[in-house]
Formats: structure tokens, C-alpha cells, sequence
């Protein structure tokens, strides 16, 4: 039972949810972080119309909430921070589709479904986008023609915000020491690397889409666009495959030609899969040049923290990867690496380099989007009063 003192207001309750391009997870936690229920269930249907009505069905089933936030992955130049819904945001977020209509329209599925079923629950947007509108200029932009960019507004969006925020805040709780210089990587079915100053991105492999960067799960990461262009121009692949590949059809299962999924790329490989082996190699150097790279776009690093599906349960993937900075003198611990558990250190004592193992929270990020939100909105209200 929920302890309150005399008088004093019941906690709000916020339901989360994450209309993902394979699953929808939706979450309901307290003002104080306590989860009260969740659920993370892969889409039945491909249509968007079904997945609408499994939304509607997941809200049904959640215990009573006050207030809704939603994972929203791109944000584009419009929302550069949380916002709350309204028929604008809700025209504005349509308007974006374009630059992401797999996630945007699941979003918008879900906002609609809340606005259906419960009229009068404010609703919270919060971007994966947004942690990285602190970009400089120089990382931000492709060298491409400047009108070009001026016209259409390229630029190095990045992605995964909500858990590189997440994971810089919980870092400041666990390392002994405050770090003004983190790199974090969120290793999932999608991946990227963000180089962090001061709390800031200055730097991401994510770029105008989720397809740049790493090597991922069924994504192939960075390409050289010229390949690109030779496999339209000469070998006849259509725009509309082109893009079905790069985004489904490459990465760990593209090169192993077993799954997406890293666990049964291993299994393959220990099973004397060559094509498993080069797909978990290439994997890992993918992770590797980011780590060296953006330990030179911070001008050094104070600790690296990995999160995400793998980044949290792959020790061997973490011990890997964090040989890349070996050389500026990063050592892992075994004993706290292979066995340990939770959010954690996973460096020697010694070591001058801090390396973190952090769950993945985005839920807790949108949480507190809502909650900032909903007490300024109450400010605001009783200051006109």
C-alpha cells in the first residue's frame, strides 16, 4: 500500500508506451519510479489498423493512469524537447511521417488510441531525437551542398536519445567521480554511439536515419553511398529493395544468414559457421572504430557505459568492444564483467577509463518528460490564477 502523509496528494501515475517497429511495450510507473504493471508483446498483425486496435486492447488491460507519455523516435527540426499533445503537435507529428513512417505512424496509433479511450488524460511526447539537438554544427551536418542543406534540412538527427539520456543520469549516481567526458553505447537490435560533454551530444553514429552508424541487428549501418548507387545504376536494384535491405535484410542476419539476433549468431558460430563468425567480427569492429573515433571527437574519454539488449547481457561483446580504448588504458574487470549484475562498474579499480554496465530505462526518461511537463503546465495555472 502506497504511504502517504497527512494531506498530502496520491502519486501520479504514468503510462508509457513505446509503439516500437516490432513490439509494443507500455509500462505504468509512480511519481517515484515504481513500476505497477507492464507488457511487451510483438505486433499480431502488419497492418497499421490492426495494430491499432492491439493498442486499444494494452490500454484495457493496464491498471488506472493520470497521465500518458509516448516513445516518439523522430522529431525531425520541429521538437527539439518533450511536448505536451495537443491538435497541433498531433498535425505537426503527422506532417513528419515522411522523415520516419514506420515508428511515426505507430506513435501517432497510439496517441490517437489514448485520445479514443480516455479524452481527458494529458498526453506527453518525448523524442529520441531530442537529446541530440545539442549537435554543433560540424557534427550535425553531411558534406553535402550547403543550399542543399539549407533547403531540405539534412542533418545528423541521431537516435536513442531517451536511453543515452537515461544512462548519462544513472552514470553521475554510480561512478565515484563526476565524468564531463562519456561514451555511450546502446547496443540492441538497433545500435548506435553517442559521445556525451558536459551532459551534452556533440557527437552520435546514428545520422539522418536509423540506418547509419553501426552494424546492427537487420540494419547494415554505414554504406558506402557510392555501392549504393552502383547497385541501382548497374545491377537494377529498385529503390523500394534497396531500402527493404538496408533495413531488414543486412546487418548480423544479412552476413550470417541465421538471425538477427545475436545469441543465435554465436550458437552458430561455435558450431563452425564461418559466415555466423564474420557476422559477430564485423559486429564488433563496427563498435570498436566508434569507440575510437569518438573518444577524438570528445578529446578523450572519462568512462563508457553500455547499454541496451546486448550492451546489458553480452559480457563478451562488452569485453571486446572495450578493447578498442585498451590502448588509453582501459581495463575490464572479469569478475564484475561475466558475473555481476544490475547497473554496475565493470572496470578495475585502477583502471583511468570507467566502463558501466546500465540497464536501459527510457521509460523512466519519458517519465520524467511527463512529470516536468505536467508541473509546469500546474504552475503556469496557478500563477493565472
Amino acid at each position: 500500500m502506497e504511504r502517504r502523509f497527512v494531506n498530502e496528494p496520491p502519486m501520479k501515475r504514468v503510462l508509457v508506451l513505446n509503439a516500437g517497429s516490432s513490439s509494443l511495450k507500455w509500462t505504468v510507473l509512480r511519481e517515484d519510479r515504481t513500476v505497477l504493471a507492464s507488457g511487451n508483446e510483438a505486433w499480431a498483425e502488419e497492418a497499421l489498423a490492426g495494430r491499432a486496435d492491439q493498442i486499444g486492447a494494452a490500454l484495457r488491460r493496464a491498471p488506472g493512469f493520470d497521465l500518458v507519455g509516448h516513445r516518439v523516435v523522430h522529431g525531425g527540426l520541429t521538437f527539439r524537447e518533450a511536448v505536451v499533445v495537443d491538435d497541433h503537435v498531433r498535425g505537426e507529428l503527422a506532417r513528419l511521417t515522411d522523415l520516419d513512417p514506420e515508428h511515426l505512424r505507430l506513435a501517432l496509433a497510439g496517441v490517437e488510441a489514448v485520445a479514443e479511450a480516455f479524452p481527458r488524460v494529458v498526453q506527453v511526447a518525448a523524442f529520441d531525437t531530442a537529446f541530440h539537438a545539442t549537435l554543433p554544427e560540424a557534427a550535425a551536418g553531411y558534406g553535402l551542398p550547403f543550399e542543399w542543406t539549407e533547403r531540405w534540412g539534412l542533418r545528423r538527427f541521431g537516435f536513442h536519445g531517451l536511453s543515452v539520456a537515461y544512462a548519462v543520469e544513472r552514470a553521475g549516481e554510480l561512478l565515484d567521480a563526476p565524468a564531463s567526458k562519456l561514451i555511450v553505447c546502446h547496443l540492441g537490435s538497433g545500435c548506435s554511439v553517442t559521445g556525451v560533454a558536459d551532459g551534452r551530444s556533440i557527437d552520435t553514429t546514428m545520422g539522418y536515419s536509423p540506418l547509419e552508424g553501426l552494424m546492427m541487428a537487420t540494419r547494415s549501418g554505414s554504406v558506402d553511398p557510392g555501392l549504393l548507387l552502383r547497385l541501382q545504376s548497374r545491377h537494377g536494384v529498385g529503390l523500394q529493395e534497396l531500402r527493404e535491405t538496408l533495413a531488414r535484410r543486412s546487418g548480423l542476419l544479412g552476413v550470417s544468414g541465421v538471425s538477427g539476433d545475436l545469441r543465435e549468431v554465436l550458437k552458430a558460430a561455435e558450431a563452425g559457421s564461418s559466415r555466423a563468425r564474420l557476422a559477430y567480427e564485423r559486429f564488433v569492429l563496427s563498435i570498436r572504430r566508434a569507440l575510437g573515433g569518438m573518444a577524438g571527437a570528445l578529446g578523450g574519454v572519462e568512462a563508457v557505459i553500455f547499454t541496451g539488449g546486448i550492451g546489458e547481457n553480452s559480457a563478451r561483446v562488452r569485453r571486446e568492444a572495450a578493447g578498442a580504448l585498451a590502448f588509453a588504458g582501459l581495463e575490464i574487470d572479469e569478475e564484475l564483467n561475466s558475473r555481476g549484475a544490475g547497473d554496475r562498474r565493470i572496470s578495475r579499480i585502477t583502471s583511468p577509463i570507467r566502463a558501466l554496465c546500465i540497464q536501459s530505462r527510457e521509460d523512466v526518461a519519458i517519465l520524467e518528460a511527463v512529470l516536468r511537463l505536467h508541473a509546469r503546465a500546474d504552475g503556469l495555472m496557478k500563477a493565472s490564477r
